[in-house]
């Protein structure tokens, strides 16, 4: 066998021994407050093994999708504020037939944007099928400040984030400054 023939099948049987010796499994899932993504770790996996949600990861994570890469570091919120309230469900709606998002939103009595919103899986809002099932928007849930509450207390509470909370309330404009009896929109 030839030099060269020998280092390529040596190369080849480093990265074969590499890609499965990852650590993705072998980690001892610390949870803190971050989390640094390992090799083959899925959201729901992450979600699972630290005692939360996807959708509360998502929440403290501003911009985060369903996907995750290896050296990438998430914030993993703390359920120091039981109970944890998530957003009500708006239900779920299965896609029948020559229905379109429009018609759905339109019979639903909902907005067509809510309803895209509801869906971030739906890449393309022109391309569903039937038997899809789809997500209806929740109505909004607002929240009356009380004595010595935080937006970060808040948002802890109810599994979101305090730029989310802010997104939400214009009107807060430093989040700082909150008072007791205010009401604020958290979902």
């Amino acid at each position: 066998m030839s030099a060269k023939k020998w280092i390529q099948s040596l190369i080849v049987i480093a990265i074969l021994v590499l890609s499965f010796a990852g650590t993705g499994n072998a980690s001892a899932w610390n949870c803190g407050s971050y989390y640094t993504v390992q090799w083959g770790d899925t959201l729901s996996g992450i979600a699972v093994a630290c005692g939360t949600t996807i959708y509360a990861i998502q929440a403290a994570n501003p911009g985060l999708g369903y996907w995750v890469y290896a050296g990438q570091v998430l914030y993993i919120p703390a359920s120091t504020y039981p109970p944890v309230y998530y957003p009500p469900s708006g239900g779920t709606y299965i896609i029948q037939q020559g229905d379109t998002l429009a018609k759905i939103a339109r019979r639903m009595g909902i907005s067509l944007s809510g309803l895209i919103a509801a869906n971030p899986q739906i890449y393309n809002p022109s391309l569903i099928y039937a038997g899809q099932a789809i997500n209806l928007p929740a109505a909004p849930v607002y929240y009356t400040i009380q004595q010595g509450d935080t937006l970060r207390i808040i948002a802890n509470k109810y599994g979101t984030s305090v730029y989310s909370i802010q997104l939400l309330n214009p009107q807060i404009y430093d989040p700082n400054l909150i008072y007791a009896g205010q009401s604020i929109r958290v979902w």
